[in-house]
């Protein structure tokens, strides 16, 4: 007997060794990797997605070779609303941790320390553009002011990048909001950050000079901005025989001299050799500071030479004005003060504020986009192989003028016939995807084929698959200047000085003309905000208090009868 009981005694301690051995190889093979294989993985049961990195985000982290090194300013003492977000930026760079062993990352308190080395250390990143937040917190008899610092420095060798993990927004956005738009784009940001550092080489980006387009000091802000991610130069179409295909995206930004036919062909076959451009057309000439001078103005259709080229590729830009309810203001002059006239910002139609109209990644996760005298783009009838995607629109309260028709200024100082608003979703701004045609195909002339041939080209009447973006104001690309020449940030408005989407509106745009598959994909995740009704909360907090408490103890109560019940029957039967 006492053999039998020291037989089961040893197989009961030789279950638990292995059962712990077992314990243990998992947990080691659980964080190990075989190569550059995983030999783990996870399931994501959320409904949307948001642990589950993008394809092309597991394979950059899977080519990683030298180590990056992140910093997150975000420690220490945190509200409650920006301590989720640091969960999230913990939660990404752990699954980014998954695919590569070369991230490394800490989360630090820049508020830490004695107070003359937080003096220093916040002057040393506004150098670097790194700007607090100030939160306000509201409690009995008291409000208190924290600075919070939601960015992430990205260190890679001797390179460095700093990523602010805030948009930008308009006051009237709620700070929840601007939050759960900062948690949708975190894997974007970080992997763009990432991308960018460990890239060597820059893709060129070129802007077309020589008819009357925006000027160096117009595009400052954007093309600063660019130049961290590529390289960017002026293209003048008559220093080419032909464009060469070394500038992977073109931009023809407000161009207000007609284009000659010769340089027409060389845009066209540009696009037929599989080149991606950006046109910002102004199809109206019209500005806000003539129409101020005069009081009125009489917009006039603007001829460039492309009608051609435009027609053939599948749209229109025509001479129809789009107005809208959702607008941007303008100042003007409404009464008489003892100092002189006093101006009113009031809401002006034709400066739309143009809408996202689609989940594509280009305009996913933005605000609106401050637009001047858009004109109404009439999508035609492409060839078999293009795909149209309808990216900025105007609102529900949107309405076309056709020209020739004035625009009073002094009329906008009275209330508008709404009822005239009643078209809804005007096209923008379109992306154009597939195989163009071209308009020569009929009409080549002996002098631009001569020209291909010596270039060592022939034409072409179809394009490679390729892609091209339409926006319906060329000022969308445009920052403020002063009068005293001073440069503003391109999307803040220069009278009501509120921020909107221009900026990454073109900025994402260029990105997807340069790689649609990349680092852009990921800007489509979208997690969605689930706010909790504080007024709901708040009628029914009795309700609910009583119910937490009750529910238990009557499941308790209902465990203890049924397990007694139970043991007495079973015990009375034996």
């Amino acid at each position: 007997m006492a053999s039998l009981e020291k037989k089961h005694r040893f197989q009961s301690l030789l279950q638990f060794v292995l059962a712990v051995g077992l314990l243990i190889v998992i947990n080691v093979l659980a964080n190990a990797r075989l190569g550059g294989t995983r030999l783990y993985s996870a399931l994501d049961l959320t409904e949307d997605g948001r642990y589950t990195l993008t394809d092309n985000t597991i394979r950059s982290l899977d080519s990683l070779r030298e180590p990056i090194y992140v910093r997150i300013l975000l420690d220490g003492d945190l509200p409650a609303s920006y301590d989720r977000l640091r969960t999230r930026v913990a939660e990404t760079l752990e699954d980014f941790a998954g695919y590569t062993d070369a991230i490394e990352y800490e989360f630090v308190d820049p508020l830490a320390g004695d107070p003359e080395d937080i003096r220093e250390r916040q002057e040393a990143m506004l150098e670097d553009g790194i700007v607090p937040l100030t939160d306000y917190q509201q409690t009995a008899g008291e409000r208190t002011t924290k600075a919070i610092y939601p960015y992430a420095l990205f260190y890679y060798g001797n390179r460095y990048r700093v990523v602010p993990m805030l948009e930008t927004t308009r006051p009237d956005v709620p700070l929840a909001n601007q939050l759960n738009q900062a948690e949708n784009l975190i894997e974007y940001k970080f992997m763009q950050a990432i991308t960018s550092l460990t890239n060597n080489r820059k893709p060129i980006v070129g802007f077309t000079l020589g008819n009357g387009e925006l000027g160096a000091r117009a595009t400052a802000d954007l093309v600063s901005e660019l130049r961290k991610d590529y390289d960017v130069g002026p293209v003048y179409l008559d220093s080419f025989a032909t464009i060469p295909q070394q500038i992977q995206v073109l931009i023809v930004a407000k161009p207000t001299i007609p284009f000659t036919d010769f340089q027409a062909f060389k845009l066209d076959q540009y696009v037929m050799n599989g080149g991606k451009v950006l046109w910002a057309m102004d199809a109206v000439a019209m500005d806000f500071d003539s129409l101020r001078a005069t009081g009125e103005a009489y917009p006039q259709t603007r001829e460039l030479g492309l009608e051609d080229l435009f027609f053939k590729y599948g749209f229109r830009l025509g001479n129809q004005l789009v107005l809208d309810l959702v607008n941007t203001p303008i100042p003007i002059v409404t009464t008489q003060g003892q100092s002189g006239p006093k101006p009113t910002l009031v809401p002006f139609p034709y400066h739309v504020l143009a809408l996202p109209d689609s989940d594509h990644p280009i305009v996913q996760n933005i605000d609106g986009v401050d637009m001047r005298y858009p004109t109404l783009i009439e999508q035609l009838e492409a060839g078999p192989g293009v795909r149209e995607t309808v990216l900025l629109s105007s609102s529900s309260n949107s309405r076309r003028q056709r020209l020739p028709s004035p625009i009073d200024l002094d009329a906008q100082k009275f209330s508008v016939d709404l009822d005239r608003f009643n078209e809804e979703n005007l096209p923008l701004a379109i992306l154009l995807e597939g195989k163009f045609e071209s308009p020569y195909a009929n009409r080549l002339s002996r002098e631009n084929e001569a020209v291909l041939r010596q270039s060592g080209m022939t034409y072409r009447s179809e394009s490679v698959p390729t892609s091209m973006i339409v926006v319906s104001d060329g000022d969308v690309m445009a920052n403020s200047v002063n009068n005293r020449g001073e440069i503003g940030f391109l999307g803040v408005n220069p009278y009501s000085k509120i921020p909107y989407a221009n900026k990454a509106f073109m900025l994402n745009a260029i990105e997807y003309l340069l790689n649609p598959d990349g680092v852009i994909t990921s800007r489509s995740k979208q997690v969605k905000l689930r706010l909790l009704d504080q007024n709901r909360a708040l009628a029914e907090a009795g309700y609910w208090r009583a119910l937490n408490l009750a529910v238990p103890l009557v499941a308790l109560g209902i465990f203890g009868w049924l397990f007694n019940y139970l043991r007495r029957r079973r015990y009375a039967r034996n």
